[in-house]
């Protein structure tokens, strides 16, 4: 089985020791016999999550080179998609143009999490993005679920920087989601603060709560959608041809900004 994995953060404004590190992260939770392939795609420097301060503008930004990953996946034989992004970066428009699987962080690790708990709290990156999440939200159908999303306010730009104050930062946090907000499930919603920097066990051990591993659990359900041969439904994303040359386009930004 191989599965292409689609990072949102452009590769001309992300550390390369992180890139390196992610992979390595990435690929360890996967089955036996299972190929990982992780790309950062070539969005240029001023789009994706890792310039300034998060918001939806910039989520959208990123949207169109994640796509046309997907896209070119399918044309290179990968089995599925998994967009690691918690915010929908592309994934809805994504699964109208191929007929592999394509999953996404967000909705997998809220459905999962609510067959762990009723209360659920969010780690949000920035307050700039809580307004965006409750829209995504109520598209989900998880509002009645998530009782607070509790912000790092650490722009992702800065996070692999540092480090030891994104550890101390969630896990009090999360005490605070337990403590105040009587959350009984934790699901953070940047994998650039966990699992790649503070691990789920480790917050766990100190909240007493259960903390998904979003990303683990994207691979393993990208895994079985394959495994089961499950597609989407054709009501819902009928597929449109000429996906490449729809989203051709953001190559000749990414490489035009660039310059």
């Amino acid at each position: 089985m191989r599965i292409k994995v689609i990072r949102p953060a452009s590769k001309q404004n992300t550390a390369l020791d992180f890139q390196e590190h992610s992979v390595r992260v990435l690929q360890s939770f996967a089955s036996p016999g299972t190929q990982i392939d992780v790309v950062f795609p070539e969005e240029g420097p001023h789009a994706g999550p890792m310039v300034g301060h998060i918001s939806e503008a910039r989520i959208a930004s990123a949207a169109p080179f994640l796509v046309y990953e997907a896209v070119k996946a399918e044309q290179e034989g990968y089995d599925a998609v998994y967009f690691t992004g918690e915010y929908d970066v592309g994934a809805e428009i994504a699964r109208h143009l191929v007929k592999i699987p394509v999953v996404d962080t967000g909705p997998v690790a809220l459905h999962t999490a609510a067959l762990l708990g009723d209360r659920i709290s969010i780690l949000v990156v920035e307050d700039s993005l809580k307004s965006f999440t409750r829209k995504l939200l109520r598209r989900w159908g998880m509002s009645d679920f998530v009782v607070s999303l509790r912000p790092w306010n650490i722009p992702v730009s800065e996070v692999w920087e540092r480090r030891s104050e994104v550890r101390e930062t969630t896990l009090r946090i999360c005490r605070q989601a337990v403590e105040e907000d009587d959350a009984n499930v934790i699901v953070p919603f940047c994998a650039v603060f966990t699992p790649h920097i503070i691990t789920t066990e480790e917050i766990e051990a100190e909240v007493g709560v259960p903390v998904l591993n979003t990303m683990a659990v994207g691979i393993r359900v990208t895994e079985m959608f394959v495994n089961l041969k499950v597609h989407r439904s054709q009501k819902v994303y009928p597929y449109t041809e000429g996906g490449l040359d729809l989203f051709s386009y953001a190559r000749h930004y990414a490489v035009a900004g660039s310059r």
